[in-house]
């Protein structure tokens, strides 16, 4: 019969934490590992910059310029992660007409603007345990319960900053608890308080905890605006903008590899489509190629022009479902760096 293998001081300290508070509060990783779960959002290029998708249990900070697009791309996103979705929607803005007009499905999203800060943060606290994703669009509309009382001449723009600050910390917890992911949105603004040449050019509202607390963050950025040209009247041409190139960079990234970056087509009431999506990763990965004006697919021209490429794609189901397969297939064995942006 072996022999009963004594308890070291380190177990011994394990079976008092157990005691005084609760089992499983200090666990051995090698005993009990734990990983990041993170699901695909079935977007090539998102999966990429993301380096496999988004966190569960996590709070996810989607940050961007004035309409890159940071409402739909989460919209879009969020219909991959999961069945029950709450919209906490400060800027009240959210409509059935504009989430199918994204292809998503009105039944999975309910409905929510709350009067401040700490209502919402209640809210969310509330209703964690209900929810596959919580998104707060955006975090820049959200007036505490002290600024409400205020007049508009008294500054109280660190108010806010100081309500998430106590309370994130909780809802990361509960985050964390119920594998709930919390997308955050926020604006990137001018930096109008520069000390000196070396300060930032812009900030993201909020406070400097937001994205401290975060596990992904994204940025977007516009980087042209995608246009058509119309015959006017009178026999001249009128430039009118369906879009914008959007770079989109993660700038942290605890669950993966950080600073990778690409650049996706956004089309105004339509989003980033799955077409734009795909034609963006088989341009990357070298699966489409330019010669001269022309691009092709394994040795075939398919159409002349770069800007002919996603409406080629809308029209041509089987070769975007080609497409959306060698990219699964080059990504499985690690064909995952750019070849060209």
């Amino acid at each position: 019969m072996a022999a009963k293998k004594e308890k070291t001081e380190v177990d011994k300290a394990f079976d008092k934490v157990d005691f005084l508070y609760a089992k499983g509060n200090i666990v051995n990783l090698a005993t009990v590992p734990r990983y990041a779960e993170k699901r695909l959002c079935n977007r090539p290029s998102i999966d990429y910059v993301t380096d496999g998708g988004f966190p569960k249990g996590r709070l996810i900070l989607l940050a961007g310029e004035p309409s890159a697009g940071k409402s739909s791309l989460t919209i879009q996103v969020a219909e991959e992660l999961g069945d029950r979705i709450l919209y906490v929607d400060t800027e009240a803005t959210l409509t059935t007409d504009y989430l199918e007009s994204l292809g998503a499905t009105p039944s999975k999203f309910d409905h929510c603007i709350p009067e401040t800060t700490e209502v919402m943060c209640d809210i969310i606290r509330r209703e964690m345990s209900k929810y596959d994703v919580i998104i707060v669009d955006s975090i820049n509309n959200s007036a505490s319960g002290e600024q409400m009382q205020k007049s508009a001449g008294e500054r109280t723009m660190a108010n806010r900053a100081i309500t998430l600050s106590s309370q994130l910390p909780i809802l990361i917890g509960l985050a964390n608890q119920y594998n709930t992911t919390l997308i955050i949105l926020s604006q990137i603004r001018d930096n109008m308080d520069k000390a000196n040449k070396y300060s930032p050019d812009t900030v993201i509202p909020g406070g400097r905890s937001l994205h401290h607390n975060s596990s992904l963050t994204l940025e977007l950025f516009k980087s042209s605006k995608k246009e058509k040209d119309e015959k006017g009247t009178m026999s001249n041409k009128d430039k009118i903008v369906e879009g914008n190139m959007v770079r989109i960079k993660c700038t942290k990234n605890k669950v993966g590899i950080v600073n990778r970056e690409v650049s996706v087509e956004f089309t105004y009431g339509m989003g980033y489509t799955i077409e734009a999506d795909v034609a963006a990763a088989a341009k990357r990965l070298g699966i489409l190629e330019m010669k001269g004006s022309w691009v092709t697919y394994k040795g075939s021209t398919i159409v002349q022009g770069i800007d002919n490429l996603i409406p080629m794609l809308f029209d041509n189901p089987d070769l975007l479902d080609d497409l959306k397969l060698e990219i699964a297939e080059r990504t499985k064995k690690g064909e995952v760096e750019p070849t060209e942006e």
